[in-house]
Order: structure tokens, then C-alpha cells, then sequence
């Protein structure tokens, strides 16, 4: 039992890991491959939602510049008043992120439809 919490444990880092810098490189290459074929709504929202969100896998990855010296390693959990910089980019980032994916996925969906 012992074995397989510990191969379930290192799936799901492995996953996280891969997950943080695969799926906004998806979207950014997705999004520059619809630029590229006049989707340029979609892709312009597909490479914003790319950009968004490696750039907050960048900030707050372990050990970042960004984060060091700050008394907590979850971004979602900080106080406007001890780092607004930090809560901002916290918050902001993968607003824009999530808000321009379903942007241009809309977009997408009603260019196809027509």
C-alpha cells in the first residue's frame, strides 16, 4: 500500500509540474496558430490567456525572485497590505487568464458555427 501512495503521490506532482508550463504553452501556440489563419480574435485572446498564465507559473514558481522573503508559498494567500504587488499579480493574472481562455474559446466556437 506503501508503494502506491508513494507512486500516486509522484504522479500528481509530476502532473502539477507539467501541467503549470504545458498548458498556457498550448495556448500560446494555439493562439498564434489562429492568428496565423485570420482567427484574430481567438487568437489574440488564446495568446493573452498563454501569456497570463506563464507568467504567473513564472513569479510564483518555488524559489522565485519574486516571491523570496515572503512568509507564505500559497499566492492566493497574501494580504493586499503586506505585498500589494504580490496580491495583485496573485489575483489579476489568472483573471485575465481564465477570462481571455473563455473569450476566445466563445470566439472560436462562433466562427465555426457560422
Amino acid at each position: 500500500m506503501n508503494l502506491m501512495d508513494n507512486f500516486l503521490n509522484n504522479l500528481a506532482s509530476q502532473w502539477t509540474s507539467l501541467s503549470q508550463w504545458l498548458f498556457p504553452a498550448i495556448w500560446l501556440v494555439g493562439g498564434l496558430f489562429a492568428l496565423k489563419n485570420n482567427k484574430r480574435l481567438a487568437g489574440s485572446f488564446l495568446v493573452l490567456s498563454g501569456i497570463s498564465a506563464l507568467l504567473f507559473s513564472y513569479l510564483f514558481m518555488p524559489n522565485s525572485w519574486f516571491t523570496e522573503g515572503w512568509e507564505t508559498d500559497a499566492p492566493l494567500n497574501i494580504y493586499f497590505s503586506y505585498k500589494p504587488v504580490g496580491y495583485i499579480a496573485a489575483n489579476l493574472l489568472p483573471a485575465v487568464s481564465n477570462i481571455a481562455l473563455v473569450v476566445a474559446l466563445i470566439a472560436l466556437l462562433r466562427r465555426e458555427n457560422q
